[in-house]
């Protein structure tokens, strides 16, 4: 693989706690992350909520700063731009698409500037729809957020047996969009990642309880380690936005306040 990707494709999965991912049947997943780097105890922000640690995953500042929530989304001028408008100004000709369960994603993270092909729609339907899409126009930059695994802790509990089958379910969702992006020919030069966004505790979430911090955070790629190697806690959710541009040869704005974190990359 060369030094740096040509394409991102970022699958997000809500409310995967690292200990669940980690225990749940995921050959789709643990087969991509085996050729990457991968850590079960990466960190969220607080709250560990949604639009806090989302809006951190693609704004590289943590809540305190992009303040994006449900009456709030993110501004243009802000100093902490998302990585998909970081991108589109350094490549206007690259195509973007987000293809999401949870809508704020499209309505209050992504920019409008950005330009980017949305979808939103239940799980099986938004993956099947983004599968098709990478098979028939593949994309420069692709989102893809589902959100039923967190469903299930607030609906069964967080790590019990119903929430890990359907972690189970969702990695089956995400061989989907694997299999396209291999079917298109162009895996080996594209940064794959996947991450969640919190855990959670009981059948609820937001709090600083160690199983609502710890999330699963993994990729592969040009120039990424590659073996499986097994990374620690160092890695935060708002480190996301400094590796995809690292992988692209792109410069961070001075804005973010995370960074690429120590081991994820080959040199």
């Amino acid at each position: 693989m060369a030094d740096h990707c040509e394409r991102v494709f970022v699958i997000g999965i809500d409310g995967a706690m690292g200990r669940g991912m980690r225990a749940a049947k995921t050959p789709n997943i643990d087969a991509l992350l085996a050729d990457g780097v991968v850590s079960y105890s990466a960190r969220t922000v607080m709250p560990s909520s949604s639009f806090q640690a989302w809006g951190a995953a693609f704004h590289g500042v943590g809540p305190e700063k992009h303040e994006i929530g449900r009456e709030k989304p993110i501004s243009e001028d802000v100093a902490w731009p998302s990585f998909m408008k970081v991108i589109k100004q350094a490549r206007p000709d690259f195509q973007f698409a987000a293809f999401c369960c949870w809508k704020p994603i499209i309505t209050h993270i992504i920019e409008p500037s950005v330009e980017c092909h949305t979808v939103s729609l239940p799980d099986p339907e938004v993956a099947a729809a983004a599968a098709e899409f990478i098979r028939q126009s593949p994309p420069n930059v692709f989102y893809m957020h589902l959100d039923f695994v967190d469903a299930a802790g607030h609906r069964h509990g967080y790590g019990t047996d119903p929430y890990l089958e359907q972690i189970a379910t969702t990695d089956g969702e995400v061989g989907q969009v694997l299999d396209a992006i291999k079917a298109a020919g162009i895996l080996d030069q594209s940064l794959v990642m996947v991450l969640s966004d919190h855990g959670g505790f009981g059948q609820k979430h937001g709090t600083d309880h160690e199983e609502c911090m710890q999330i699963a955070w993994g990729c592969r790629g040009p120039g990424i380690r590659s073996g499986g190697i097994e990374l620690g806690s160092d890695i935060g959710i708002g480190d996301t936005p400094a590796v995809i541009t690292r992988a692209l040869g792109l410069p961070a704005p001075a804005g973010w306040d995370g960074q690429v974190p120590e081991g994820v990359f080959a040199d």
